[in-house]
């Protein structure tokens, strides 16, 4: 481990700029993530027509079934 300051000052650098790359990355595949998600739930729902409407009754709609 090098103890002189400008090495110090470059590897914390570094990791700032590591760290920084890891967050945004995460960052965009759980937004990614979470749209699959959302548009699987969407599929799941439309295509169970019980859930369907158990669905629209609990946002509201009234179903007409």
């Amino acid at each position: 481990m090098p103890t002189d300051t400008v090495s110090l000052l470059m590897l914390g650098v570094g990791a700032a700029l590591l760290l920084w790359l890891v967050v945004s990355v995460f960052r965009k595949l759980f937004g990614l993530a979470l749209i699959a998600a959302l548009v699987f739930g969407a599929y799941i729902v439309w295509t169970n027509p019980g859930l369907l409407a158990q669905t629209l009754e609990w946002i509201g709609f009234r179903s007409t079934t």
